[in-house]
C-alpha cells in the first residue's frame, strides 16, 4: 500500500509534493509540541493555518535573496502566468544554496512554533507565577530637607492684612 501512495505522489506535479512534504514537517512539528489545547476539530485549521504563514515565509525569504535584477525578471515570469516549474527553475538558477536556504526557513520555522519568544513583560509576569515571585516594592520617597531658609525660599511671601496696606 505504501508503494502505492510513494508511486501516486511521484505522478504528482512537484508543486504538490512539495506542499505534501511541508505537510508532513507540520505533522511532526504539531506532535512535538504537544499541545493540549489543540483538539482534533481544530487541527485542520490548525495546519492550514500553519501551512499558508510557512509558504509564505519561505517565498518572502527567497525574494529577500533575489538581486533587484532577479526580483523584476521573477514579476514578469508571475506576469506572464508561468508554470510552477518554471518558477521552480527561476528560484534555483538563481539562489545558489536552494535548499540550505529553505532548510534554514523551516528551522527558524520550527523554532517559532515550538518555542515562541515573548515580551519582557509576559516574560515577567510568567516568571512571576512560576517562581512567585512578588513585584518589587515602589521607590521610597526622597528625603525632604526641612531646614528653615529652604522652607522661606519654597514658600510664597504671607499675606499682607488689607488695613496694613497704603
Amino acid at each position: 500500500m505504501t508503494d502505492q501512495n510513494k508511486s501516486s505522489l511521484q505522478q504528482q506535479p512537484k508543486s504538490v509534493r512539495d506542499q505534501v512534504a511541508l505537510l508532513g514537517f507540520l505533522d511532526n512539528l504539531i506532535k512535538e509540541k504537544n499541545d493540549p489545547s489543540l483538539t482534533p476539530e481544530k487541527l485542520p485549521q490548525v495546519k492550514a493555518a500553519l501551512l499558508q504563514e510557512l509558504n509564505e515565509m519561505i517565498n518572502s525569504h527567497m525574494v529577500k535573496l533575489l538581486s533587484e535584477d532577479a526580483q523584476r525578471r521573477l514579476d514578469a515570469i508571475f506576469d506572464r502566468n508561468a508554470s510552477d516549474e518554471e518558477i521552480d527553475d527561476f528560484f534555483i538558477n538563481n539562489i545558489p544554496i536552494l535548499s540550505a536556504e529553505i532548510a534554514s526557513v523551516l528551522l527558524d520555522f520550527r523554532a517559532a512554533y515550538l518555542y515562541p519568544l515573548q515580551t519582557p513583560t509576559q516574560q515577567k509576569i510568567q516568571e512571576r507565577t512560576t517562581v512567585n515571585i512578588q513585584p518589587p516594592p515602589p521607590p521610597a520617597p526622597a528625603p525632604v530637607d526641612t531646614s528653615a531658609k529652604e522652607l522661606s525660599d519654597a514658600l510664597p511671601p504671607a499675606p499682607v492684612p488689607m488695613d496694613k496696606v497704603n
